[in-house]
C-alpha cells in the first residue's frame, strides 16, 4: 500500500534511507530527521511512503522547482523488500500527483555515488538531461539529472 507520508513517519522514512546502503561519502548519509521534516511539509512538498503490513518498506519525498518541474527525492526501498516493484510504485505515485496538479515533468538527481540506479530509472522513463541541479549539496560531486515529461490531465483529454 502507498499513502502520503505523515510527520510520524518521519524516524521511519529516515530508517528507510540509512537502510538504503548508500556510500559513506553521500550527502545522503548526512540527512537528519529535522531537514526531512522541512523538506517533505514545506509549502507544495510532501511524499509517499509504501507499506507492507504496518512497517515502512519504501518512501519518496518532492517538492517543486517552479510551476513546470516537481523534484523527485530521497526514494530508497527497504534491502529485503527490493524487487518487488515498490520503488516503482513510489516513483509512480509522485507522477500522478505532479500530472494532476499540472506539471509537466519530474525531475530527480542523481549521487555520482549512486550511478548504479540511473539505469533503473531509465527503465522507468526518465532521461539524462544536460541541466544543473539547483539543490546539490555543497562540496559534493555534481549529480547526474534525470528528467520525465508528463502529461497533465488536461492534457490527456485532448490526445
Amino acid at each position: 500500500m502507498i499513502r502520503p507520508v505523515v510527520p510520524a513517519d518521519l524516524p521511519a522514512f529516515h530508517a528507510v534511507m540509512m537502510a538504503a546502503g548508500m556510500d559513506p561519502r553521500s550527502s545522503w548519509n548526512r540527512t537528519t530527521l529535522e531537514w526531512l521534516e522541512q523538506s517533505l511539509f514545506a509549502p507544495g512538498a510532501g511524499g509517499f511512503v509504501a507499506l507492507n503490513v504496518e512497517e515502512i518498506c519504501g518512501c519518496v519525498g518532492f517538492w517543486p522547482d517552479g510551476d513546470d518541474t516537481l523534484n523527485l527525492h530521497k526514494l530508497a526501498t527497504l534491502p529485503r523488500h527490493r524487487g518487488q516493484g515498490i520503488g516503482a510504485a513510489l516513483v509512480r505515485a509522485v507522477e500522478q500527483f505532479a500530472s494532476e496538479r499540472g506539471f509537466g515533468r519530474v525531475l530527480l538527481a542523481v549521487s555520482q555515488f549512486n550511478l548504479e540506479v540511473v539505469p533503473y530509472h531509465e527503465r522507468l522513463g526518465y532521461v539524462q538531461a544536460n541541466e544543473i541541479y539547483a539543490f546539490a549539496s555543497p562540496g559534493s560531486p555534481v549529480p547526474v539529472v534525470l528528467v520525465k515529461a508528463l502529461q497533465t490531465p488536461l492534457q490527456k483529454a485532448v490526445t
